[in-house]
């Protein structure tokens, strides 16, 4: 391989490498600025929607679904706006997509380091268990929350206080009441400590009073109980807060409580404002797809209820009907969802598995590429390398190789010889017969040379330059150094040349013994010198 090929080679693969460097920076520059332009987008999505109005949500949910369809985001970015769009798909109705999203919004949380928005899709469906009365579910959701991050350790005061409140919500299932409410207070504190800098920081101190006021009503204080609804019976909060968020966490508890307490107060009441106040708190659960916890309230107002109290005992069984027919429908419905979304999400994973594979083979397919030019510039480079310390055309090493081999045996303080050589009269050879046929010659002295370096250990054979050339021996080759000159200075004066059969081509060798920082060089140089000047073809020697 000449040096102008090699020269070629390594200039197209190095454009080549550079183009594939080039290739994968645009490609990581790209998803760099894409994931932060795409992030303020993100925060544009949540800050619209964190109040969903229910006015035009079918667009809502298409736009964040277009946003995750098409766009790169990191893992948070990804996973509030699954969390989103699910929050979305629930008020919509759509309770298996609703789920089914929360699934994702957790897989791309959990590979995030936001843990404290991966505790809070916990918290929140811990309290949607605790609303449908399934408290070993919403302990096992509390308890990978606590996986995912301690609740002590949880860095946003909100979602801090939230946690301390579905604590609180459980244990007044329990009858700890006292344990819910230090739960409480700890629940407010963390909302008291950003109350100056959390616009929603009033909201979450009403959904803490709400809850109170429901322990208070299953202790039996129901004075304490009302004192706290009665903050809120001229606001119009209650109104206006219709979001789901708000309707979970307070308009839907406040008549709750509010309901329970009016019969705890009158077991005999049938009067028109408690049946007004039961249709209103009915309606409104079943419009916000609440209607097991009406019913749990129904059935715990018929137990305050007299037996004595018909008209009222009625008019709670007929809601109980109704909501019991009803819940059954939206079970069956909810069966059929869950076998339809089983179908949907199998076939979606299957997309998405498909999608990954081609973006991964891709991938693999250019860092393999990557790999295997990278191998190939080391190897041109190791070529190069060899290259640069040998004589291109008897392949021995060159002079720059001699002069570093002298000088690494010099510090080694072993002895050594060294050979110095020169063809005699080779002036004359390529006067006669032509420069390539004076190139044989040279080529052939290197075969010589090589076979000795073959044969041998420790010898090493050099082209010093034009028609000299060298051999350092060491270690077990040592002793055989006149040995070596002596077969080649024969081998030489033996040889044919087929461009002159009759020609006798000779060398003259000068040796030399020695060792650290004798000049051994030198002393083996004189020696040529001194050969070449008493007859040539012969060998001197100390």
């Amino acid at each position: 391989m000449t040096k102008s090929t090699i020269q070629k080679i390594l200039i197209t693969t190095f454009i080549v490498v550079v183009g594939l460097i080039l290739a994968q920076s645009i490609y990581y520059a790209k998803n760099f600025f894409d994931k932060r332009t795409n992030h303020e987008k993100v925060l544009e999505v949540l800050s619209e929607n964190n109040r969903l109005s229910g006015v035009s949500l079918e667009d809502e949910v298409k736009n964040i679904d277009a946003l995750i369809s098409k766009g790169v985001y990191n893992d948070t970015d990804l996973g509030l706006l699954y969390e989103q769009a699910g929050l979305i798909y629930n008020q919509l109705g759509e309770e298996m997509t609703y789920y089914r999203y929360l699934g994702y919004a957790l897989y791309y949380l959990e590979q995030s380091d936001e843990k404290d928005y991966t505790v809070n899709i916990y918290l929140d469906l811990a309290c949607l268990h605790i609303n449908n009365h399934a408290y070993p579910a919403a302990e096992e959701m509390l308890s990978r929350a606590r996986d995912i991050e301690p609740f002590e350790e949880v860095s946003n005061a909100s979602i801090k206080s939230y946690a301390y409140r579905v604590l609180a919500l459980l244990d007044t299932d329990k009858k700890n009441y006292t344990q819910a409410i230090e739960y409480l207070n700890k629940s407010q504190g963390y909302i008291d400590s950003i109350a100056d800098s959390d616009p929603n920081a009033a909201d979450y101190t009403r959904n803490n009073q709400i809850t109170l006021a429901y322990i208070y009503l299953r202790q039996g204080l129901l004075n304490d109980c009302s004192d706290i609804l009665n903050q809120f019976s001229e606001s119009d909060v209650v109104e206006t807060k219709k979001e789901p968020i708000h309707l979970r966490n307070f308009v839907i508890p406040y008549y709750q409580t509010k309901c329970l307490l009016a019969i705890a107060k009158d077991p005999r009441s049938t009067s028109p404002e408690l049946q007004s106040l039961v249709d209103d708190f009915v309606k409104l659960c079943i419009n916000s797809d609440c209607d097991k916890i009406a019913l749990d309230t129904l059935l715990a107002m018929q137990e305050y209820c007299q037996d004595n109290n018909d008209e009222m005992q009625k008019i709670l069984s007929i809601h109980i009907h109704n909501l019991s027919k009803e819940i059954i429908e939206q079970q069956s419905q909810t069966y059929s969802g869950i076998l339809n979304s089983q179908v949907n999400d199998s076939r979606l994973s299957i997309a998405k598995a498909t999608e990954i594979a081609e973006k991964t083979k891709s991938r693999t397919a250019l860092t393999v590429l990557s790999i295997i030019i990278t191998c190939l510039i080391i190897l041109f480079f190791i070529i190069i390398i060899l290259n640069s310390r040998r004589d291109g055309l008897t392949f021995l090493y060159n002079r720059r190789s001699f002069n570093y081999d002298i000088e690494r045996i010099k510090r080694s303080m072993l002895p050594y010889s060294v050979i110095m050589l020169d063809i005699d009269n080779f002036k004359a050879i390529n006067d006669t017969y032509g420069h390539p046929e004076g190139d044989k010659v040279l080529q052939k002295l290197g075969q010589f040379i090589n076979s000795e370096v073959k044969a041998n250990s420790d010898v090493r054979g050099y082209r010093y330059g034009g028609e000299e050339f060298a051999i350092i021996i060491s270690k077990n080759s040592y002793p055989h150094t006149m040995e070596i000159a002596e077969t080649l200075r024969r081998s030489m004066a033996a040889t044919t040349w087929s461009f002159d059969p009759d020609l006798v081509i000779t060398i003259s060798l000068g040796v030399a013994s020695g060792s650290f920082s004798e000049d051994v060089v030198k002393k083996a140089d004189d020696n040529l010198y001194f050969s070449k000047q008493h007859g040539k073809n012969q060998i001197y020697t100390d």
